[in-house]
C-alpha cells in the first residue's frame, strides 16, 4: 500500500481566504507526518515540508505555486527503504460565482511541473481540477468540494504503468468560536480507479473514507496557524501543521 498524499490545503480561518485578496501575497509553510501499520511487520512513515506563495491577480481570480519535499520510509520485518521525493506545482483559483443568497463556487486547477525521486514522469506528471461551494451562516460555513487527480503514464522495466483516476469529495464545516479562533471538519469520500501495466490490471479499484479535524488560530496581525489530524478507513492517519501570512 501506498501512503496517500495529506490535504493540499486546510479550510481556513475565513472561508474568503480560500482566495488571496486582489493584488495582495500569502505565503505558507507546512509540515505532514503520516504512517500506516500492517500487523506488527510492516509500516510506512512518510514526512512532507512544503513552502508555496499565492497571488491575487484580481478579486475573483489568483495563481499560486508550491514546492514540497518528502521523505518516506517503508519497514518490512528487519527491511527498511527509503524514498525521497521533491516537486514543484503550479495551480490557479478562479471564484465563478461570489456568495449571495446562493453558495459561492470556487474553480481550482493545479498541475505539477517537475518531480523527482519517484518513479512517475519528471515532467508533468498529474494534474488535479477541483470544484469547491460553500454558503456562510454565520458563525458556521458550509462547504462542499470534489476533486479528480490524474497520473499521466510512465515507463519501468516491466512496461508502461497507467495509473488510475483519482477521484474525492468532501462535505465541511468551519465554526467561528470567535474572531481569532475556528473549528473545523469534514468527511473525505476517495476512490481511485484501478491501475494497469501494459493494459494488465495490477492494482484493483480502491475506496476509503477520511475523517479529518482541527484548528485554526489569527496571531500576531496577518498570521495564522493550522493544526489538523486524519484518520482513514485504510488504517492511515496523519498530523498537519500549517503556517500562512499575508502581506
Amino acid at each position: 500500500m501506498t501512503l496517500s498524499q495529506g490535504a493540499s490545503a486546510q479550510s481556513p480561518i475565513n472561508i474568503d481566504q480560500l482566495l488571496a485578496k486582489a493584488s495582495t501575497w500569502q505565503v505558507s509553510s507546512s509540515f505532514d507526518y503520516r504512517g500506516v501499520s500492517f500487523a506488527s511487520v510492516q509500516r510506512e512513515r512518510r514526512a512532507t515540508f512544503s513552502t508555496g506563495i499565492r497571488y491575487g491577480l484580481t478579486r475573483r481570480f489568483e495563481l499560486n505555486g508550491r514546492f514540497s519535499a518528502s521523505e518516506q520510509r517503508q519497514e518490512f520485518a528487519e527491511l527498511e527503504f527509503r524514498q525521497k521525493t521533491r516537486e514543484v506545482n503550479l495551480g490557479a483559483n478562479w471564484l465563478i460565482k461570489a456568495e449571495s443568497a446562493l453558495p459561492a463556487l470556487l474553480l481550482e486547477a493545479r498541475a505539477v511541473i517537475h518531480r523527482n525521486g519517484s518513479t512517475s514522469r519528471k515532467h508533468l506528471p498529474e494534474g488535479r481540477l477541483g470544484i469547491t461551494t460553500y454558503k456562510s451562516l454565520d458563525p458556521v460555513v458550509l462547504s462542499l468540494s470534489a476533486a479528480m487527480t490524474i497520473q499521466r503514464d510512465y515507463r519501468l522495466a516491466e512496461g508502461t504503468v497507467e495509473p488510475g483516476v483519482a477521484w474525492r469529495i468532501e462535505p465541511g464545516v468551519n465554526f467561528a468560536v470567535n474572531a481569532n479562533v475556528t473549528l473545523f471538519g469534514g468527511v473525505s469520500i476517495e476512490r481511485r480507479n484501478a491501475s494497469s501495466v501494459n493494459g494488465d490490471s495490477f492494482a484493483d479499484q480502491s475506496e476509503r473514507v477520511v475523517i479529518r479535524g482541527g484548528i485554526a488560530l489569527a496571531v500576531a496581525g496577518r498570521h495564522s496557524v493550522f493544526v489538523s489530524g486524519d484518520i482513514a478507513s485504510d488504517h492511515q492517519g496523519g498530523m498537519n501543521l500549517q503556517w500562512f501570512y499575508e502581506f
